[in-house]
């Protein structure tokens, strides 16, 4: 008697088991289930989001004005090696409406303003003047008025007098979902140096 009572017990205890179990199992289906359509919305809807915006331009309206330009031969103290280089000194005007820029799938727009050159060490020589990062919600219009660069215009020897240098703004698109487009603006100025120092050493 006393073993068919262990017995039963045991088999009992092993039906509770096997039931719970079966709503672990129903539990962990069912989570697996709502997480598995979840991000099955979540991948669709970010590719419906870049897809909708694919072909929209981000194109912000500008306009850029070099005022007034002075080379200097100036010492070089960032690298150590105590040489003088060409420093290009300068005033701008910048004004830059990107009102119309921010679609649904932009987050931020990164804008740069960059001097091209070439010389007979250098076939390509480019130098970041300023640069701005705009956000969602931020006031759209940057307006700069004689402005002066924010970075050093430094050559890296002294070949910047009379060279010809085009000024153009660039600008990297931060988008919700998608690519991260790196566009250089259709408008640039080209302005030939000035042929001599106006500062000839310190």
């Amino acid at each position: 008697r006393r073993d068919k009572q262990e017995g039963s017990f045991k088999l009992s205890y092993y039906n509770e088991y096997k039931s719970y179990l079966r709503k672990m199992n129903n539990i962990t289906s069912r989570a697996n289930v709502i997480l598995a359509n979840t991000l099955s919305v979540l991948a669709i809807s970010t590719g419906m989001l870049f897809l909708s915006t694919f072909n929209i331009p981000v194109s912000p309206d500008f306009d850029i004005k070099v005022n007034q330009v002075q080379i200097r031969n100036a010492p070089d103290h960032m690298s150590g090696k105590r040489d003088f280089l060409d420093l290009t000194l300068m005033d701008y005007d910048l004004r830059v409406d990107m009102s119309d820029a921010f679609h649904w799938n932009v987050k931020m727009i990164f804008l740069y303003f960059v001097a091209e050159y070439t010389n007979e060490d250098n076939a390509v020589n480019q130098v970041v003047l300023w640069d701005k990062i705009v956000m969602r919600g931020d006031n759209p219009l940057v307006d700069i008025k004689n402005g002066a660069t924010k970075y050093f215009f430094f050559d890296d020897g002294n070949h910047m007098r009379g060279t010809n240098v085009t000024y153009s703004l660039h600008w990297n698109v931060i988008p919700n979902a998608g690519l991260l487009p790196n566009i250089r603006g259709s408008k640039a100025v080209h302005e030939i140096l000035p042929a001599h120092y106006t500062v000839r050493n310190y």
